[in-house]
């Protein structure tokens, strides 16, 4: 291999690491790379610079790919003393964006908050967007649209302030106090959390609902859930926390992990971060216990759990405001994507359902420039019509 196809290797390397297509061999390839030289490091990390992926993201809308490869080639043809990588570096938005538009999809890395500071093109989702609302015990609702600090009183004595996008509870009750309930309800395109009394913190997702306790009692933690959420228990073995979704129960002392059991879809997916996590799908079945990286799936449709190893980052990544995908459905992205944008999708080929992509964006982002993504990758038409999708066959 001359020096320039093993350069250009390299690049295709560094692409499918950052859609997350690296197989085991191309990883050891890549940090065999990586450990040659000071150099081959430095110059790995500018690729993968936050800056320069804003800069190539930004040139995606205005490349024209096929030129830029005949530009590159023309560049380094009648040349051949390409010392260093740098060189490939100077072309690296025209090298690796037509990589990001192969096979499973593409990836894009954007900080579209970012964006919105240094050139105003971004509308304030804010005021785009419908926030979550509390159900307090007696019924009343309080709209959490308000960005303004508010504290608040249940009935038993329970304190609860509300900042920015965040309720905390403060054990505050009288002992003698009836059990009261909560709801937090998250319509589509927002994102929630909460600290229950025992320090417990809850990420929502949107179109999700929890049901809780204002002081837990009794020798369990249970809450309710209705579609995703992200759960850091705080550790308390004399009394077990529990998650009640759909018959199933989930059953922690301290732990990290993530649940979605949203009741438009058959499944019932446990992802376990860290700690350990039993999963019983019924009174009557024997709890499965989970390891730190497994996945428990419970199908409604099949019977028994399937347990798998999984990258933890696919399913925990929207609580940090990024949609992540890795080889994920078409259907089952569009299902994400609408829940977040309050999207109609239709499907003109049931065939494009099945095909898979890969992606990496900002849940900031505004759904059009998605779309346009999407159909760069030559797979599929997409036509937007206000927030009516028309997905067909390319």
């Amino acid at each position: 291999m001359d020096k320039i196809d093993h350069y250009i290797r390299i690049s295709q390397l560094i692409a499918r690491e950052v859609n997350y297509e690296l197989t085991t061999e191309e990883k050891l390839e890549l940090d065999n790379w990586l450990n040659e030289s000071k150099e081959n490091l430095d110059l790995y990390h500018s690729i993968r610079n936050h800056e320069k992926f804003l800069d190539w993201d930004q040139q995606l809308h205005q490349i024209n790919t096929e030129k830029g490869w005949d530009r590159f080639e023309s560049t380094i043809k009648p040349h051949w003393r390409i010392n260093t990588f740098k060189t490939v570096l100077r072309y690296a938005a025209v090298i690796l964006i037509p990589l990001f538009l192969s096979g499973i999809g593409y990836f894009i890395y954007n900080d579209i908050s970012s964006l919105s500071q240094q050139h105003g093109q971004v509308k304030d989702q804010k005021q785009l967007k419908p926030m979550a609302r509390l159900i307090l015990a007696d019924g009343s609702k309080v709209n959490l649209e308000n960005q303004e600090n508010v504290a608040l009183k249940e009935k038993d004595g329970t304190l609860i302030e509300k900042d920015a996008g965040r309720l905390k509870y403060q054990n505050k009750a009288n002992e003698d106090s009836k059990v009261l309930y909560n709801t937090v309800e998250i319509p589509n395109g927002a994102n929630y959390q909460l600290c229950l009394t025992d320090g417990t913190k809850v990420y929502l997702n949107s179109m999700s609902t929890l049901k809780f306790p204002t002081q837990f009692s009794g020798k369990t933690r249970e809450v309710q859930l209705t579609g995703e959420a992200y759960f850091e228990v705080a550790k308390d073995k004399e009394h077990p926390f529990l998650v009640n979704v759909s018959g199933t129960r989930i059953e922690v002392l301290g732990t990290s992990f993530n649940v979605k059991a949203y009741s438009d879809e058959n499944e019932i997916v446990t992802t376990l971060v860290e700690g350990s996590v039993k999963v019983n799908p019924s009174e009557d079945d024997k709890s499965t216990l989970l390891k730190p990286g497994q996945q428990a799936v419970i199908d409604d449709k099949k019977e028994g759990i399937l347990v798998q190893d999984v990258d933890v980052n696919l399913f925990t990544s929207w609580k940090d405001g990024v949609f992540l995908f890795k080889a994920k459905r078409l259907e089952d992205i569009m299902n994400e994507l609408t829940r977040w944008y309050d999207l109609k999708v239709f499907y003109m080929n049931p065939v494009v359902k099945d095909l898979r992509f890969g992606g990496h964006f900002n849940k900031d982002e505004e759904f059009e420039s998605i779309m346009e993504m999407f159909e760069l990758t030559r797979k599929i038409n997409i036509e937007v019509n206000g927030k009516t999708i028309l997905i067909s066959a390319k």
